[in-house]
């Protein structure tokens, strides 16, 4: 079963939908059983990805750890873009982040790259500038914990 434009943009836009709510039940429902996660610009300004999710329970982890740590989570100014193979779908937007507790304020320049097969999101690349990241100042990020547990 093939996957429509029209209705790989709408798996795309769920997903994104879900991490934004930080919902990561509605993650799972997504994502296809092989589907990974890459975060391909690296904080040490290496080729290798700074990050790399290889299946569905590491996305997840990945995505709670997120909901851990800000409170807020909105993606603004979306601009979508199909591939031209029809199930590569493509999001700019700039990100509005907040952690509450830790007096947090992230903003970043987003790019995803979400690839959907038969209704299901097969790889999502994130693209944003890490050096925004690390200018947060944190040190062991939850995220960094369950990529390291992996």
């Amino acid at each position: 079963m093939s996957t429509s434009p029209k209705d790989a943009l709408a798996t795309a836009q769920a997903f994104i939908r879900a991490f934004e709510n930080r919902d990561s039940n509605a993650v799972a429902s997504l994502l296809a059983p092989t589907a990974s996660f890459v975060i391909p610009l690296s904080i040490e300004g290496t080729p290798a990805p700074w990050y790399v999710f290889e299946d569905p329970q590491s996305i997840l982890g990945y995505i709670e750890s997120v909901a851990a740590k800000f409170d807020h989570v909105a993606f603004l100014d979306q601009v979508w873009t199909e591939g031209a193979d029809g199930r590569s779908i493509f999001l700019q937007a700039n990100g509005d982040i907040l952690s509450t507790a830790e007096k947090l304020v992230y903003n970043n320049v987003y790019i995803f790259r979400i690839d959907v097969e038969d209704g299901k999101i097969a790889k999502v690349w994130e693209y944003a500038n890490p050096v925004a990241y690390a200018n947060l100042g944190i040190q062991n990020s939850e995220a960094e914990n369950a990529a390291q547990a992996r």
